[in-house]
């Protein structure tokens, strides 16, 4: 071989190997080779850069020309198509699926009433993520000051920013280990029981029970205007003192509240629980006389389904207590998976927890929101998990058939893809684990829900022209 097409030989190899690849670029194809698959090879990909804009004209066009025939789904699906989510109110009569709620938000702006929302969902709000939010945004235009509910005892309880809160000396049941059948859960889901005292016990060996919530320095929360504990059966031989005070805890309903004004307001509230017998404690709600308060009831790996096993009594008189004006269900994470393609049998399930929560919460919205976007790992890149647009679809018929409200997590973070972008984007909105919210994406997904749900209130008194609202008054506990 001379020394000419010795050095040329290089060259050679390269300009064909560079030729096979420009042909393959121009393949759309994948090659699965023994179980091995290959992508589209795309030579160019870093010298193109790719336009995709459309803009608004062409959505509304591709929108109209489609099948779609309803003017609501239509608006919806050029809402999505451009990157926002709307909620759909599925009721069929001319009345709105969120009235009850809106309603008493006209009488709470104009008259010295309360307004309450129970958010439930799963380790997305956990630690009041986005339910913080949404109660600062309401508060800000309806008044009211405290965090409202918090439980006894949490898992999260040093995350939490919206109080400080600590606890000694309980025993605690939940949703997923059953509770002994002489015991009941609360409306979050969890059962806090003290340890009882026996009066003759001179040595002190028990524990004493107790708990303590603090004010944090943000506004709307820094002060507890007036203190709600809910507790369960009781006879008089079951005490509680709180700030100094002795109560007695009396009660033959499932739930029973006793209620505590705090006529200078109170930045410390420490209970210390004195019991003889068993009793069944769900937690204290931190409010003022009026405004607006949501309650946040988050459980961690809990699909949804598991809250029908909480008592219809327990939550109808919770209800009773606290008077809720309208229920949010956020759930779906614990049941997105890679490899599921038909969600019939949560769609089943969770059609059962709608019907139980209706039946609970008579005369109360409510509003489904969907699972938000989950990125997993796929040979090497994060994409969106394929079951989350299935199951979100899912939950929109559910949503459907029960005709309450719903509004799409999935497509207001922006859709296919949104997780990454939320991750990977300048601004870093959610975790490493491509599928929970940080403190900024929860403060902007809690912003998006209080944007959506003022749309709909201005549309609802825009459409029945409430420049005086007619709100039958609410019973006085």
């Amino acid at each position: 071989m001379n020394e000419t097409n010795r050095h040329s030989q290089p060259l050679i190899m390269v300009l064909i190997i560079t030729i096979v690849l420009l042909i393959a670029s121009q393949l759309d194809t994948e090659i699965n080779i023994f179980g091995f698959e290959t992508k589209k090879a795309d030579l160019l990909s870093d010298l193109i850069q790719k336009k995709e804009v459309i803009n608004d004209t062409l959505i509304e066009q591709l929108v109209n020309d489609s099948i779609v025939s309803n003017d609501s789904v239509r608006f919806n699906a050029i809402a999505s198509l451009k990157g926002q989510s709307n909620i759909i109110d599925f009721k069929t009569d001319s009345s709105s699926a969120l009235s009850y709620f809106f309603r008493s938000l006209n009488t709470t702006k104009k008259q010295k009433a309360k307004t309450r929302i129970a958010y439930f969902g799963d380790s997305m709000i956990e630690g009041d993520l986005i339910t913080q939010d949404l109660r600062s945004a309401m508060q800000d235009d309806f008044g009211g000051y405290g965090v409202g509910f918090v439980p006894i005892t949490s898992i999260v309880a040093g995350f939490r920013g919206s109080v400080i809160h600590s606890f000694n000396g309980w025993t605690t049941y939940n949703l997923i280990e059953n509770p002994p059948a002489n015991h009941v859960l609360g409306i979050s889901g969890y059962g806090f029981v003290p340890n009882t005292i026996d009066p003759d016990d001179t040595s002190n060996t028990v524990i004493e029970s107790w708990v303590k919530y603090t004010t944090v320095n943000k506004k709307h929360i820094n002060k507890f205007y007036e203190t709600k504990l809910l507790y369960g059966k009781s006879g008089d031989e079951n005490n509680v003192i709180i700030n100094g005070s002795r109560y007695s805890l009396k009660g033959e309903n499932t739930v029973n509240q006793l209620v505590i004004p705090n006529q200078n307001s109170a930045q410390c509230i420490k209970a210390t629980f004195q019991c003889k017998t068993p009793l069944d404690i769900f937690g204290f709600s931190m409010e003022s006389d009026s405004g607006v308060f949501v309650d946040n009831f988050s459980f961690r790996g809990n699909s949804g389904m598991p809250i029908t096993k909480v008592l219809q009594s327990v939550y109808s008189e919770t209800h009773k207590c606290l008077e809720y004006d309208l229920i949010i269900l956020e759930y779906g994470l614990n049941a997105v998976n890679s490899k599921v393609t038909d969600f019939s049998w949560y769609e089943r399930g969770m059609n059962n927890v709608i019907k139980h929560i209706q039946a609970s919460f008579p005369n109360t919205s409510i509003l489904l929101i969907s699972v938000g976007d989950k990125s997993y790992r796929k040979n090497g890149v994060y994409e969106t998990d394929p079951s989350v647009p299935i199951l979100v679809e899912a939950q929109k018929r559910m949503a459907k058939n029960n005709k309450i409200a719903f509004w799409s997590l999935y497509d207001a973070m922006g859709g296919n893809g949104s997780m990454v972008k939320w991750v990977e984007g300048d601004t870093i909105l959610a975790n490493k684990d491509y599928t929970h919210f940080n403190f900024r994406g929860a403060h902007k997904a809690g912003k998006l829900l209080f944007n959506k749900l003022m749309s709909e209130y201005k549309q609802f008194n825009d459409k029945n022209a409430l420049s005086v609202v007619s709100f039958p008054e609410k019973e006085k506990q």
